[in-house]
């Protein structure tokens, strides 16, 4: 019997102390986890392998979330039912329309451990995923 392997997680946020503790709660519960500042950087990364879940923020420099799910839309269509959104926003009239409309999860930071791990089971339920945590 083939060992699945451990789940791909890609942090996207340009705030340094959410990606580490991200990053630090993620590789704690054996996820491998690869961290993008931006969604330039993070379009980068995919295009060189796949991941099994894509958090991302909504409003970071160069390409902000929406922008990156509308890319991501086009060039890996596959990939947008693993993105789970972070925002502090308080959820402005564009945030809103925007996360109604793609229908992917979202967390409003600050987040806890458990709503961050329950929205990463459930978009690897969703999308099937083939790996363990």
């Amino acid at each position: 019997m083939a060992q699945q392997t451990p789940c791909t997680v890609l942090i996207v946020d340009d705030e340094p102390s959410v990606v580490i503790a991200l990053a630090e709660l993620l590789r704690r519960q054996g996820y491998t986890v690869a961290t993008a500042s931006n969604g330039a950087l993070a379009l980068a990364y995919l295009h060189a392998q796949p991941y099994d879940v894509i958090l991302c923020d909504l409003f970071m420099p160069e390409i902000d979330g929406p922008t990156f799910y509308t890319m991501l839309q086009r060039d890996c269509p596959s990939l947008c039912p693993r993105v789970i959104f972070l925002t502090g926003d308080t959820i402005g009239a564009t945030s809103a329309a925007f996360l109604q409309q793609c229908g992917q999860p979202w967390l409003y930071k600050p987040f806890g451990t458990s709503e961050v791990l329950r929205a990463i089971t459930q978009v690897l339920h969703a999308a099937d995923g083939p790996c363990t945590a």
